[in-house]
């Protein structure tokens, strides 16, 4: 009877055991390790619970191109000029046709005289990433203050200094010269039906990899600092910080984190260059704990849906070690 007891205790204990004990991430990080050894490309992981304090860092001090991610240190610092009394969350900016980018977004599609508020322009830049709205916003802070306000958090290594045209005009000039110097309004009638989309593709690659220019540079673990400032209400402020979690917690781009993860609270930011490059970062919320997450990719050499089930594998390891619930379709 004692024996019969005592094995009941043990099955029990086993169900109801935690998903993971502090400590115990070599598993979790050898998973990851394997990921990236078969990752056609570069790819840096950084990865930090911070109810445990446990963190994963797998070439995450490597500088990368972050594409879009940098879309938070920009709203960081409008927040941060906002609470400091330079413009009002609630200030209207009226659109003009020279304010018009290339999409991700929908403002570039708006009539001119359109107002959106600041805050406005801030949820449209994080949950569709509105690349006229990024410009809008990093022109109004200044990209060289985005740079700044992270230097003084420690990040030497995050920084903006191009606008998303300066971008474009690299891109498109690489297909006709005379688009090096177009006004903004001239890069909106780019002839994209002139050329195969293997050139413009190609185009594309040689300004990631060959020009000066860049939309943004950070590093794994210097962006994971910057969420888990947010997570802990220390970015700006308590209030900032709430209330870019409460937009990040709205993206709509979620065919990376969130693609096989099943009641996983997600704060997260997205970043494109395919298919070549796509990040994201955030933070995801399971069983309680706050996990701070940051993938970014670089010369991937393979389709674009390979790339983004590489990274949504990545937080489906991660949230499952912690206990999560992951999608049936998950092998």
């Amino acid at each position: 009877m004692k024996r019969i007891v005592w094995s009941l205790a043990l099955i029990l204990a086993a169900l109801f055991a935690p998903p993971a004990a502090a400590g115990d991430t070599k598993k979790l990080e050898h998973e990851l390790a394997r990921i990236r050894g078969k990752f056609p490309g570069e790819m840096a992981v950084y990865m930090k619970n911070l109810s445990t304090g446990e963190k994963i860092a797998l070439d995450a001090d490597r500088v990368y191109e972050t594409f879009s991610i940098i879309k938070v240190p920009i709203m960081a610092e409008v927040l941060r000029q906002a609470e400091a009394g330079k413009f009002s969350l609630s200030d209207r900016v009226e659109l003009k046709a020279a304010d018009a980018r290339w999409p991700s977004g929908v403002l570039y599609t708006m009539d001119p005289g359109l107002q959106p508020t600041i805050r406005d322009l801030l949820t449209l830049m994080i949950i569709i990433s509105d690349n006229a709205a990024t410009d809008l916003l990093a022109d109004k802070v200044g990209r060289a203050n985005v740079t700044q306000f992270m230097r003084s958090l420690g990040l030497p290594k995050t920084t903006i200094e191009f606008s998303d045209v300066d971008w474009d005009r690299t891109w498109l000039g690489t297909l006709d010269p005379r688009f090096r110097s177009a006004s903004s309004e001239e890069v909106m009638k780019f002839p994209f039906g002139k050329y195969t989309d293997a050139q413009v593709r190609e185009a594309f690659r040689k300004t990631i990899y060959e020009s000066n220019i860049y939309f943004g540079h950070s590093t794994a673990r210097e962006m994971g600092k910057v969420f888990e400032l947010m997570a802990k209400g220390e970015l700006v402020s308590k209030a900032a910080s709430e209330l870019m979690l409460s937009i990040l917690r709205k993206q709509q781009v979620n065919n990376r984190f969130p693609r096989y993860l099943r009641d996983v609270d997600i704060a997260h930011k997205t970043g494109d260059g395919q298919p070549f490059i796509a990040n994201d970062a955030g933070v995801l919320w399971v069983k309680d704990q706050p996990i701070v997450l940051v993938v970014f990719t670089g010369r991937h050499r393979a389709e674009t849906s390979a790339l983004h089930d590489a990274v949504a594998r990545v937080a489906a390891l991660v949230a499952r070690h912690y206990g999560a619930a992951l999608a049936p379709d998950f092998r």
